[in-house]
């Protein structure tokens, strides 16, 4: 697995685990402000309980009024028992329940329950009140909860995941792209060295070696000069300018020299080794692909056309989507593609191809 994929893992793996936590935790804390709410309110229900009983009590009809007020109670689902002087006077609680101490939480039929129990007086006249109410509610809504946490956490993992993969990839990609182009100009020089070196050699044969030297360790300076770029983009160090187009597409002339070049700007604005950076690549890529290039600059417009092998139609929308062909697919072209759709989008410019069998390949930078 590559390192990068590695380090991916790793803070993928770190940010789930802390974001489970977190969600676990906001959850609980949730759950237990709501419970300790309403066993509050359930203990205030039963103190108003207990004062009712302690006003009926010694009252001609206060029992009968206290059976009828359980009954209510039951029907609602509310379980009471009412004693006085060791006497039973109302008893709907269920069988088998336990209650410790006075303020308790019990299970009853599969379902939860707030149970409090509250005493007043002394001796014989002792009088209690228990007071069992049903709060599986809050449960069902701790579930929901947890259920919509648990929701959110995967789509936050997913987009967060996603991005985080995008973006890790597009940081390292690059380096791998350029470290990929360093070795072969890097392994030719080496090669040509010691060729040089074996000193049996005709000087014809020293004159190309050192002919190709030349012309690799260019190649290394243009694939420096692009790590240069990437890491101005990733810096942020742009330095906008009025640039004389003419002046520009002179300096490309010199080094293509059989482009052709149609010009009627006058000016643009940008950073000028990001905008010679661009066009050196677009330039190169449309001069290894065919015989013919032609730039043609109008009307806030820069278009670069070549006559080379046209490219289909999925290469196409993969390159005008992504802004990078794949490795696999790129063919020794379109490595800096995605460089140049940086520089443009730094600028606020606009970038596509076309391509047919007819008219050739032809990009367009809208400036």
């Amino acid at each position: 697995m590559q390192l990068w994929k590695k380090n991916y893992l790793a803070a993928y793996i770190l940010f789930l685990v802390i974001l489970n936590l977190s969600l676990l935790l906001l959850s609980t804390m949730g759950f237990k402000n709501d419970l300790e709410t309403r066993m509050d309110e359930v203990i205030k229900r039963q103190q108003q309980l207990a004062y009712t009983v302690e006003g009926l009590n010694g009252t001609e009809d206060g029992e009968d009024k206290l059976r009828y007020l359980g009954q209510g109670y039951y029907r609602s689902r509310i379980f009471i028992n009412v004693s006085h002087g060791g006497k039973t006077i109302v008893n709907h609680l269920p069988t088998g329940v336990g209650i410790s101490g006075n303020a308790d939480i019990v299970k009853y039929k599969g379902e939860r329950y707030a149970a409090v129990i509250g005493r007043a007086g002394n001796g014989d006249e002792i009088c209690e009140v228990v007071y069992m109410e049903n709060i599986q509610d809050l449960y069902r809504a701790q579930n929901r909860r947890l259920f919509s946490f648990l929701a959110t956490g995967l789509l936050l993992e997913a987009v967060i995941g996603t991005m985080l993969y995008m973006t890790m990839k597009k940081i390292y990609m690059p380096v791998n792209n350029i470290a990929h182009e360093l070795r072969n100009p890097l392994t030719v020089l080496q090669g040509y060295g010691q060729y040089i070196q074996m000193g049996n050699i005709t000087e014809e044969d020293r004159f190309f070696a050192g002919e190709q030297i030349v012309k690799e360790a260019g190649s290394l300076r243009e694939t420096v000069d692009r790590l240069l770029v990437m890491g101005n983009l990733r810096e942020g160090n742009v330095k906008y300018q009025r640039l004389d187009v003419q002046e520009l597409f002179a300096e490309m002339k010199k080094l293509y020299p059989g482009i052709h070049v149609e010009n009627h700007m006058d000016a643009i604005e940008g950073d000028l080794s990001l905008v010679r950076c661009l066009f050196k690549n677009l330039l190169g890529n449309a001069v290894k692909a065919g015989s013919h290039v032609t730039v043609t600059a109008s009307d806030n417009c820069v278009s670069i056309w070549n006559d080379g092998k046209y490219i289909e139609k999925q290469k196409l929308n993969y390159l005008n989507r992504n802004h990078e062909f794949p490795r696999a697919k790129a063919e020794r072209n379109g490595y800096g593609i995605g460089l140049c759709y940086e520089i443009v989008k730094l600028h606020g410019w606009k970038m596509d191809y076309a391509s047919s069998e007819e008219k050739g390949t032809t990009v367009k930078i809208r400036i």
